[in-house]
């Protein structure tokens, strides 16, 4: 087995020995439900470019409105709000 090394908790930059917690590589569960929730919201997210000749994403804010989107569907628009 070995030994137990400091490291710093991603979610909240606290150092802790890597045996202290169940959770590695964070300091507690809650932070690692912090990070969870922070993924679930798409705050956080691994950069992908991309294959080669792919379409860039369009994001709602970027769109003419005057196109059609996933958003509008006969005539009616839903946006989610924050």
């Amino acid at each position: 087995m070995q030994p137990p090394v400091k490291v710093n908790c991603p979610t909240c930059h606290r150092r802790f020995l890597s045996d202290e917690t169940p959770a590695m590589p964070f300091c507690s569960e809650r932070c690692q439900l912090i990070d969870l929730g922070r993924w679930m919201n798409e705050e956080i997210g691994l950069p992908h470019e991309g294959e080669p000749g792919d379409a860039p994403v369009e994001y709602l804010d970027d769109r003419d409105s005057s196109q059609p989107s996933p958003e509008r569907h006969m005539g009616q628009s839903y946006r989610f709000e924050d």
